[in-house]
């Protein structure tokens, strides 16, 4: 039943699995929404696919083109919750991004794809080129379909090293992502870190390089959901970013660091 409702958001994949079997890192980001986390039975899984193939070459990550993809949860959420609390008879709390459980391994149990050395979902049909959500609700387990004494195993790669191999990381510099984001002045080895590598925000590298990424490309296989098809913005510069007014910059992923931190990067490519 989860499906059929979660389906109705252009979600393809999703599956559930008792919250004992999930690895709990941060109780408190569940206590400060009010819940009781010893009343939590089940974590119900689901992928939501990003990827839009762009005619031009971009200079900012591909989950950031559309508009932030919180906003799409959010909805999702408001939207989605209700209708499952209905049909469970249940609260169901959404999460996304924030979240007090390793969504990638409880997305692998949950058979939504395959543990990466990237350290990211790798989906059958999408790759990596997914955001991962979950609600958390105190339905029982049963009520999904799922015995409890069966083994929850996630599944992993063939670890064949692409994605290590293509990150930037062997260079010392630590994560291109995280410089892309560092507030503040950067050194004059992280500002060539970021121009060689033709990024001004966030980074694709290690997912473009899986071979399951590749071959979900090759396959054309693009988001159905219109929100991250619609006003993107592919290719960024200074004059864009500086004619937003605040409203309009904080629905873009690459406004949580504030105007400085990215204008700062557009600054080294010229733009």
């Amino acid at each position: 039943m989860f499906r059929e409702i979660l389906s109705g958001f252009g979600v393809e994949f999703a599956g559930a699995v008792p919250f004992s079997e999930c690895r709990v890192f941060a109780e408190d980001i569940i206590t400060r929404r009010g819940i009781d986390v010893a009343n939590v039975k089940t974590a119900v899984l689901f992928l939501v696919p990003y990827y839009v193939a762009d005619a031009e070459e971009g200079n900012i990550s591909v989950y950031a083109r559309a508009h932030d993809y919180h906003l799409f949860f959010e909805k999702l959420y408001a939207e989605a919750a209700p209708m499952l609390e209905k049909a469970y008879g249940a609260p169901f709390y959404g999460f996304a991004d924030k979240s007090a459980i390793a969504e990638v391994h409880a997305a692998s149990l949950a058979g939504l794809g395959k543990t990466g050395d990237s350290g990211l979902i790798i989906n059958e049909k999408y790759g990596s080129f997914v955001f991962i959500g979950e609600f958390l609700t105190t339905a029982a387990p049963s009520a999904f379909g799922i015995d409890e004494n069966s083994p929850f195993e996630p599944s992993y790669c063939n670890h064949c090293g692409a994605c290590k191999k293509a990150c930037p990381m062997s260079e010392g510099l630590g994560c291109l992502s995280f410089v892309t984001q560092k507030k503040g002045e950067l050194t004059a080895e992280e500002r060539d870190f970021i121009l060689r590598h033709g990024s001004a925000w966030g980074c694709d590298i290690c997912a473009a390089a899986c071979p399951y990424t590749k071959k979900a490309v090759a396959a054309g296989n693009v988001t159905p959901i219109e929100f991250f098809k619609t006003d993107r913005i592919v290719h960024l510069t200074a004059a864009q970013v500086e004619a937003m007014d605040k409203a309009t910059f904080r629905e873009r992923a690459f406004a949580w660091r504030g105007k400085k931190t990215i204008l700062r990067n557009l600054e080294i490519f010229g733009e």
